[in-house]
């Protein structure tokens, strides 16, 4: 390996670990997310989701997890990219 060339594990220890905290702002995002709609809809669900502010605000916990989401995938495809290039 060159030596600019980092090593593809550390890749794959990125992509797991942005995997897994992905995750766990998934699951903080399913609390939060019930937690406001118990405290903001309560019953009037179709009222609430004719509102663009009320859609956004239950959106706003899983950004997180999202963009760790995209982040872990990256990491994920340069791993496959570095490791193929490695074993060639």
């Amino acid at each position: 390996m060159a030596a600019n060339t980092p090593d593809p594990r550390q890749y794959l220890i990125k992509s797991k670990v942005y995997r897994a905290a992905s995750l766990a702002f998934v699951t903080i995002g399913i609390f939060v997310f019930a937690i406001l709609f118990a405290k903001n809809v309560s019953g009037r669900v179709t009222e609430a989701m004719r509102e663009p502010a009320t859609i956004l605000i239950f959106l706003i916990p899983f950004l997180p997890a999202a963009v760790l989401t995209l982040l872990a995938d990256r990491f994920e495809k340069k791993y496959l990219q570095a490791s193929s290039s490695s074993s060639k």
